[in-house]
């Protein structure tokens, strides 16, 4: 994981720690609570000084840091054990004296982890290998450890014994919490017999130590003291969503601030106790939903302060086998309705602009197109200069005709009801089609251009997609070829799949504009070897017909060497 993220995710369950001690701390009066709360600023503490340690550089930074977390480690132990006294009901047992003994006992041999330097009874080794604090304990030190795990197994047998003997319905969830709150338990373990794993151990301890507070406290409101009604009241209320809950014979029994207002806008001044066909009578799905005790969504819409909202109502049963009632979530949707038809407006505009300039603006360009090219048959009968006006103003009109047909192409690509029509072609036929669309542009350079695609070469694309494609790789290659170059299509078949390549010996491109090639962000265009212009978006729509149509484009080039363009579309035998 990346060492920011992790010290972030590190910090944010530091801080969800410190929000579950200040619950705790407001019922400290509780049986238990006050050494439960020592424990949870402990296990912060340790929490704390991990990712300080793992911010550290220095050596002796990072040993400061590990005494820290020694130093928490070491009092969560006795925290632990009048916890679980407390709990079970047998605190008088433990006098304040033996309290005082028993904190007196970790506070020395935390005392000792500081002056360890002199006295060596803790580690027997320190390293720092790769960035990370290696430890090696002495015997004393293992001693030691294996004790505090023993006392904390104890109080673990105690705990499952209780668990055992509370309410049924409580039994099952106790144990799961018990069992998920020794997690950071089994990672110390881990630490202390494979010292070479603390690096990743150490954060891994401070996400499940964070997990294993959160477990005992929902243990201990299961049984003792509200902590969920009152987390419960805050979340809920804070939500801007309106929350309804009903029982199995369709009466509302519990509902958020937000839906209470949110009924009230609409003159139900007290919503609890009423029942849903009266109160829901305006949503008939809505209702049958609730009723049903149905999991659903349903949209509903509703008049607030003269205005219309529009809602998504979604529905979940409660206990869906024993049916025992529903919880609904209202979730107001009107701007995001706005923003969809406000979209599908834009794209009714889109739309329409694709048929002005399909209708209004491509087709003079191809008439005159096809004017032009009668003109640069006959263009012997010119003298030089009308010859020149000529050439010149048939460059002019590709160049536009073939930017207008990539913007169309391109709009019929975002189109998502877009239907490719695929049928089985011969491939040389469609590439000879292509090049010969082509040959005035090449012959103006004495560029070779070649169908090396043999007869018989059958593919199962769209013809307009295909040829579409061709015309642009075979365009892109004589707009980089220099005069007297040469151009050539060919093709493979193997498997089922037919690869199509348009090689040049071009100017070619550098690995870092072969990268860049097929970018969006990228949609520029280079000037040709004789000046010829584009607009870039060629490539971009033959990429993504190749891609629809189940297929992949690339390209392999250096610079002063040429081009080679490939896209694979279905090929092999018919049927």
């Amino acid at each position: 994981m990346n060492p920011t993220i992790e010290l972030i995710l590190m910090s944010a369950s530091v801080v969800m720690s410190g929000i579950i001690l200040f619950f705790v701390y407001g019922y400290r009066k509780e049986r238990g609570v006050s050494y439960l709360i020592g424990l949870i600023a402990c296990r912060m503490i340790y929490s704390a000084s991990i990712i300080m340690e793992k911010s550290s550089y220095l050596l002796m930074d990072k040993l400061i840091f590990r005494h820290l977390q020694s130093t928490a480690l070491n009092f969560i132990v006795p925290c632990f054990i009048l916890f679980v006294y407390q709990l079970v009901g047998r605190e008088k047992l433990v006098k304040p004296i033996w309290r005082v003994a028993l904190f007196s006992v970790f506070a020395l041999w935390s005392l000792l982890s500081w002056f360890d330097s002199e006295l060596h009874v803790i580690y027997r080794l320190i390293e720092l290998i790769n960035g990370h604090l290696v430890t090696s304990r002495t015997v004393y030190s293992i001693a030691f450890g294996l004790l505090c795990f023993s006392i904390i197994v104890g109080g673990v047998f105690f705990l499952f014994q209780y668990i055992r003997n509370i309410r049924s319905d409580f039994r099952k969830p106790g144990m799961w919490v018990l069992f998920l709150s020794m997690f950071p338990f089994a990672l110390e373990v881990a630490r202390l017999i494979q010292p070479e794993w603390s690096p990743w151990l150490l954060s891994l301890s401070v996400y499940c130590g964070f997990t294993g507070m959160l477990m005992l406290v929902i243990m201990l409101r299961i049984k003792f003291f509200a902590v969920v009604p009152f987390a419960r009241t805050i979340v809920l209320d804070t939500l801007q969503e309106s929350i309804v809950i009903t029982n199995a014979s369709g009466k509302i029994i519990d509902s958020n601030k937000q839906a209470s207002r949110w009924f009230a806008g609409m003159g139900h001044t007290e919503i609890s106790g009423r029942d849903v066909k009266e109160l829901l009578e305006p949503w008939p799905e809505w209702r049958r939903l609730c009723e049903s005790m149905q999991e659903g969504r349903a949209t509903i819409e509703a008049w607030l302060d003269g205005e219309r909202k529009i809602y998504n109502v979604n529905v979940y049963p409660v206990h869906r086998l024993r049916k025992q009632g529903s919880v609904s979530l209202v979730v107001d949707v009107t701007e995001k309705e706005k923003h969809l038809e406000q979209i599908a407006q834009l794209n009714r505009m889109k739309d329409q602009l694709f048929t002005i300039v399909s209708h209004d603006i491509r087709s003079p360009l191809a008439s005159q197109y096809q004017l032009i090219a009668m003109l640069e048959e006959d263009q012997n009968r010119f003298d030089e200069e009308h010859r020149e006006i000529v050439g010149m103003l048939g460059d002019q009109i590709r160049q536009t005709l073939g930017m207008t047909n990539n913007l169309l192409e391109w709009f019929r690509s975002q189109r998502e009801d877009m239907a490719l029509r695929p049928q089985w072609l011969e491939l040389s036929e469609v590439a000879e089609d292509c090049c010969h669309m082509l040959r005035a542009q090449s012959e103006a350079k004495q560029i070779e251009m070649k169908n090396a695609i043999p007869a018989g070469t059958r593919v199962y694309a769209d013809r307009e997609v295909l040829g579409l494609v061709l015309r642009n790789l075979l365009s892109n290659a004589v707009k980089f070829t220099r005069t007297g170059g040469s151009v050539r299509v060919s093709a493979r078949v193997s498997d089922e799949l037919a690869t199509i390549s348009v090689s040049d010996n071009g100017v070619g491109m550098d690995e870092k504009q072969v990268l860049r090639l097929f970018e969006e962000k990228a949609l520029n265009s280079l000037l040709g070897t004789a000046g010829e212009r584009g607009t870039g978006l060629g490539l971009l729509v033959s990429r993504q017909f190749v891609e629809r149509s189940g297929g992949k484009m690339w390209a392999e080039s250096r610079a002063g060497q040429g081009s080679v363009f490939y896209f694979t579309v279905r090929g092999g035998k018919e049927g």
